[in-house]
Order: structure tokens, then C-alpha cells, then sequence
């Protein structure tokens, strides 16, 4: 059975059929045209269908009361062209909102509800539920169905269809992360913080929260900073654009935030710089971990706290200015623990080499 063939609701009738019959009930009721409900969220339908194909199909709108009146005379009339899981699912959420709107529910409404926590529904076809594309993406070595999930959210729903589907899902981005454009990166992760919140789960962390998150890290200042050392005032426009691109910090979402800066290191020639010098724009944005220490092992056994860094800065100055320029000496000489934090992980672990002796 497939769904997106059956007429179902008032907008799969094209001939008006149903509703000729229906509205002989509520002669006055108002049918919004489909440009209206353009804008409504899937939570405000009581089924939402992701088709094999990934599509999305919202059936029976419930967010006025009239909306509510007629998915509730629909649903009556074509339930049995449903699976029994959607009809139970739509049936759950059609009740909600006629209570809530005081509308009695249809005998079909009433006794086919069944309690669902979501009203989302993936289509089956042959009485066996699709392969998940999450199993197929935790194990590939192309980047065809990670593309997918970061540029179309709908696919994402199909293949993060449950808690396990997410956390597999953030197991294959920490294995694959590095292989995957900065943009997929980023959008692949974001699918992933989504679809977790929206089945209950808490924020993601480790590498999905260092590239997708709701919370700046408290370092932007310092990556930024990192920047403009490197351009060292040799193009003030380019200064400028950065000054300002820092001072509105506040009024965007971390995400636009992180775009923007990755739009800018691209314009301003600084992409190649990460993962030496600097940390690509999204890991310089999001704040992934509540952790922030920044004691590290070095590769003797033993450890850097904040007054060795401030030591490192000044005794190791020339050896630090060897290695990366006088620009990010001097800043690191300013400021070494927020230096220390804003840069990748390769330069950290050669700054505990100078350190200890062992670079």
C-alpha cells in the first residue's frame, strides 16, 4: 500500500467527492487553500509521512478549528486506506486537537487512537521496514548519503529514524568526519542535533557538538583574534570586514555565525591555515564540550597549567616564532591560554613538545 496514492484527506481530493457529502454537515466551515498551509510545522498535521523515497507528506491539518472538524470527518471516511500503525498514529493526534478544540471525535478517531509520542510515520512497503540508509552511511567510504542527510533534512528523519539511528549515525561522523567537506561536515551534524532533540535525546557532544551546537564557545574572540594576526594589517579592508563581522557576534545564531566566518576565511585566503595556525570556523564557533580545561598531557607524562603556558610564552618565545610566525607568537605571548585553547590540536601538541624538550 502505497500512501502517497490514497486520498486521505480534504487536499487529496481533487474531484471533491468526500467533501461534497462532508460539508452538507458544517455548511459554514472554511477550507484553507494549500498556499495556507504552506507554513505550518509537521507537529501541526496529524500525519506526517516520510515516503522511501525520502519525500515528506503532511496529511490532515489541525492547527484551526476548522482544520481540526474536517482531518476529524476525513479521517473517518478513509482510515482503512492507512497501515494500521499510520491510521493509529493520525487517529492519536486528531483526537488531541478535537478535545483540545471541543470537537467530538468520529467513532473511527475515537476508537483507533493509540497513544504515539510523534506523529511521524515511515513508509513500509510489503509488510517490511526499509533498510535504514544509517546503517548503510555508519559503514560506507563515499560521502553520497552524508551529503544527503546534510543538505535535505527530510532524509535525515528517514535515516535517524531512532535514538540507536542517531547515535549510530554520530559514531560514523566521528570516524568520517575529517573525510567529509566543511559544509556537509557541519550540515551532517546539524541533522544529527535536530533529529535528537526532537526525539527527546539530549544535545550531542564530542565531534557532532564541535560542529553543530547552540552555544558559542567562549573562544570565538580568541579565533578570531588568530585571524587577524595572520593578516597582520596587511589589507585593512579585509581587517575591517572581520572587526565587524566579530562586533555583530551577538545578533546571529552560532550556526550563520560560523558561515559567515568560514565565507570570510575563504574570501581572505585563510583556509589554508587549518589545522596548523587556525581551527576551521565551525570548531571555532561551537562550543561542544563544557569542559575547558586546558591542562594537557605532554608526551613525557606530564602536564601544562596556565602558569607553564605563561612561561612557555615568554622562555620559548624564539622557538614558538620559528615554528609559527611572528604574528601568533606575539598573540600567544599576550594571551597564552586563550591562544592555546583557540588553536588545533596538531599545533597544541607542538607547543607541549617545545615544552618538554621534545621539538
Amino acid at each position: 500500500m502505497r500512501i502517497s496514492n490514497q486520498i486521505l484527506d480534504a487536499y487529496d481530493d481533487i474531484y471533491k467527492d468526500e467533501l461534497v457529502k462532508i460539508a452538507k454537515a458544517a455548511p459554514d466551515l472554511y477550507m484553507r487553500s494549500p498556499e495556507e498551509l504552506q507554513g505550518l510545522q509537521d507537529h501541526e498535521f496529524g500525519l506526517t509521512v516520510i515516503t522511501k523515497e525520502a519525500r515528506k507528506l503532511n496529511k490532515f491539518p489541525l492547527q484551526t478549528p476548522d482544520d481540526v472538524w474536517l482531518s476529524n470527518a476525513y479521517f473517518h471516511k478513509t482510515a482503512h486506506r492507512l497501515p494500521n500503525e499510520a491510521a493509529e498514529r493520525a487517529a492519536y493526534h486528531i483526537k488531541k486537537a478535537c478535545l483540545k478544540n471541543k470537537i467530538k471525535p468520529t467513532q473511527k478517531v475515537a476508537s483507533m487512537a493509540k497513544e504515539s509520542s510523534t506523529n511521524i510515520y515511515y513508509e513500509l512497503e510489503g509488510g517490511v521496514r526499509p533498510t535504514s540508509p544509517t546503517t548503510k552511511v555508519a559503514h560506507m567510504t563515499e560521502m553520497a548519503e552524508a551529503e544527503k542527510i546534510a543538505s535535505n533534512y527530510t532524509f535525515a528523519q528517514y535515516a535517524f529514524k531512532t535514538p540507536n539511528h542517531v547515535q549510530m549515525g554520530a559514531k560514523y561522523f566521528e570516524k568520517f568526519a575529517s573525510e567529509m567537506p566543511l559544509e556537509i561536515r557541519h550540515g551532517y551534524a546539524e541533522a544529527l542535533q535536530q533529529r535528537a532533540t526532537e526525539l527527546g535525546m539530549e544535545n550531542l557532544r564530542g565531534g557532532v557538538g564541535k560542529y553543530a551546537s547552540d552555544r558559542y564557545s567562549s573562544m570565538v574572540g580568541s579565533h578570531v583574534r588568530g585571524r587577524a594576526s595572520l593578516l597582520d594589517g596587511k589589507d585593512p579592508q579585509l581587517t575591517a570586514i572581520l572587526n565587524k563581522l566579530a562586533s555583530s557576534k551577538n545578533k546571529f545564531p552560532p550556526s550563520d555565525f560560523a558561515k559567515a566566518l568560514h565565507s570570510f576565511d575563504k574570501h581572505a585566503g585563510l583556509t589554508k591555515y587549518y589545522g596548523s595556525h587556525l581551527s576551521d570556523p565551525y570548531q571555532a564557533t561551537f562550543a561542544g564540550e563544557p569542559d575547558r580545561s586546558v591542562t594537557i598531557k605532554t608526551a613525557s607524562g606530564g602536564s601544562l597549567d596556565q602558569d607553564q603556558l605563561k612561561k612557555l610564552a615568554t622562555v620559548k618565545y624564539a622557538k614558538i616564532k620559528e615554528y609559527f610566525g611572528n604574528s601568533v607568537a606575539s598573540e600567544f605571548k599576550k594571551d597564552p591560554t586563550s591562544i592555546f585553547e583557540s588553536l588545533p590540536m596538531d599545533a597544541k601538541e607542538i607547543l607541549v613538545g617545545i615544552a618538554d624538550g621534545t621539538v
